[in-house]
C-alpha cells in the first residue's frame, strides 16, 4: 500500500513543482515585458497650443488655396453654358460663347483660325453689359500669348501688353 501512496506523493510533489516553475517563468516574463516598456510621461496636449514653422503654414495656405481655385474652376465650367457657332457650310468651329449661368449673358468669346477651326486666335473677355473689356491674341501656335488689349467699359483701351516668342514680357503700354 505505501507503494501506491508513495507514487501518488511523487505524482503530487511533481505536479507541485511544475505550477511552481510555470509560476516563477510567468513572473520573469511580466518583469521582463515591463522593463521593455518602459512608462512614459504622459502630456497634457490639449492644453498646449501645435508649434509650427510659418513657412510650413505658408505651404498648407497655399495648397489649400491652389484647391480651392481648382474647384472653383471646375464648378464653373460645369456650371456655365456653351454656344459653339461653326462657320457656313463648315464643320470647323468659328467661335465660342460662353454663357454666365445666373444672367444667361455672354461672359468670354473664344475665336479660332479660320482655316483649322482647332488654333485659337483670340480670347474676349466681356463685361455684363455686353463691353469686351479684355482681349488675349495668340500667336500662330494658338497658345502663346501675342499681345493683351485691357479695356475700359466705355471701350477705350487702358493697356496694352506684348509679349516675346518665348511668353516674357517684351513691353507695356497703360494709356
Amino acid at each position: 500500500m505505501q507503494t501506491n501512496n508513495q507514487k501518488k506523493l511523487k505524482y503530487i510533489i511533481f505536479i507541485i513543482w511544475g505550477l511552481f516553475i510555470s509560476g516563477v517563468i510567468l513572473v520573469f516574463l511580466i518583469i521582463l515585458l515591463l522593463a521593455m516598456n518602459k512608462p512614459q510621461t504622459k502630456t497634457d496636449n490639449q492644453n498646449k497650443p501645435t508649434l509650427t514653422s510659418k513657412a510650413n503654414l505658408q505651404q498648407e495656405q497655399e495648397t489649400y488655396n491652389a484647391i480651392l481655385r481648382k474647384i472653383e474652376s471646375e464648378f464653373d465650367e460645369l456650371t456655365t453654358e456653351k454656344e459653339i457657332v461653326h462657320h457656313p457650310g463648315s464643320k470647323n468651329i468659328k467661335h465660342i460663347k460662353i454663357f454666365n449661368s445666373q444672367t444667361k449673358k455672354e461672359i468670354k468669346r473664344i475665336n479660332y483660325v479660320i482655316g483649322d477651326g482647332k488654333t485659337v486666335k483670340q480670347v474676349w473677355e466681356i463685361n455684363p453689359e455686353g463691353v469686351v473689356i479684355k482681349s488675349t491674341h495668340y500667336q500662330d501656335d494658338g497658345k502663346t500669348i501675342n499681345w493683351i488689349r485691357e479695356i475700359n467699359p466705355d471701350g477705350k483701351p487702358t493697356k496694352i501688353t506684348y509679349y516675346n516668342k518665348d511668353g516674357t514680357i517684351k513691353e507695356t503700354k497703360t494709356f
